[in-house]
């Protein structure tokens, strides 16, 4: 069985009985969430932390091994482009089609409160976002690993770059023995991914069931009709993008969909983009795309599309 198919047997084991035990009285069973869900939070925490060090070792490596940054430059420009016009279309297409969506569907005060009780947030509107001048003053970090203990991927990825870029203009003696490093780095991140992916089912059912337990039977509805609608826009999206990454990658639409269905699992499981990070490479390698290329678009392709 491959490992997306465990990952989504997983799935639905951990959702069907998280479901069940929502309707138990108490007793054992109503305790077997809160033993199951630290399990959760580990994978998904070794996941995280192989982020940092993947991304940092990567865009060395791919910057500093280029023997002309002036390519890297041009990659990196173009890579911005296309980014910059898929977030303005999938906000254009989100806009447009979720309000109407969601408005066909009224929502018990009760069992909203219920569902932002579950989820641990607050509505968006109660968010500060900061001033643009402080988002753009942030983009260059002050202290780089403060950038990298805080998660802040897109300034840590700037200073990385940047690093990158000046390893190209000292001498070759130098630059080869940080770059032979940081392979080092990255080759030991695989392989410590590889074992992460393996217990993947194990840490998807332990972070389904507890979320299904909790959910309970009166906000199931209103969850359900949510979650239809995101993924349903989620779907829609994909299918429109998968032409453009079939033209532009010369690849054929089965062996990408086969490719990127473990990326899809991880990332609608841990509801995380950083976390699908490590599949996206794994992905790569399956689809034998240049190295140099996926270790410079997908680290800024998380950051700029960042989730969770």
């Amino acid at each position: 069985m491959s490992l997306t198919a465990r990952v989504l047997l997983a799935l639905t084991l951990g959702l069907a009985a998280g479901i069940g035990i929502s309707f138990a009285d108490g007793g054992l069973v109503r305790s077997i969430p809160g033993v199951v869900e630290p399990v959760g939070t580990l994978w998904v925490n070794a996941i995280r932390m192989t982020v940092v060090p993947l991304v940092v070792s990567l865009l060395i490596v791919t910057i500093a091994g280029e023997q002309k940054s002036s390519a890297t430059m041009k990659l990196g420009g173009r890579t911005m482009l296309l980014f910059a016009l898929m977030v303005a279309a999938a906000s254009t297409f989100t806009a447009l089609l979720a309000p109407p969506l969601l408005a066909l569907f009224s929502i018990d005060p009760d069992t909203a409160e219920a569902l932002r009780a579950t989820s641990g947030s607050g509505l968006a509107g109660d968010v500060d976002l900061p001033p643009f001048r402080d988002w753009l003053v942030d983009l260059i970090p002050s202290n780089p690993l403060a950038a990298a203990a805080d998660g802040a991927m897109l300034p840590l990825i700037i200073f990385t770059s940047l690093f990158g870029l000046a390893l190209t203009r000292i001498s070759a003696e130098g630059r080869d023995a940080i770059v032979r490093f940081f392979e080092a780095v990255k080759d030991a991140m695989f392989v410590l991914i590889e074992w992460i992916l393996a217990v993947a089912p194990i840490g998807v059912f332990a972070l389904i069931l507890p979320l299904a337990a909790r959910m309970g039977a009166s906000a199931a509805g209103a969850l359900g009709y949510s979650v239809l609608v995101a993924c349903g826009l989620i779907v829609l999206a994909m299918v429109g993008l998968y032409p453009l990454a079939v033209w532009g990658g010369r690849v054929g639409v089965g062996d990408f969909a086969r490719a990127l269905a473990p990326v899809q699992a991880v990332g609608f499981s841990t509801r995380s983009s950083l976390a699908s990070l490590p599949a996206m490479f794994a992905a790569t390698e399956e689809l034998e795309l240049r190295p140099q290329v996926a270790g410079l678009v997908l680290p800024v392709a998380v950051s700029v599309f960042k989730w969770a």
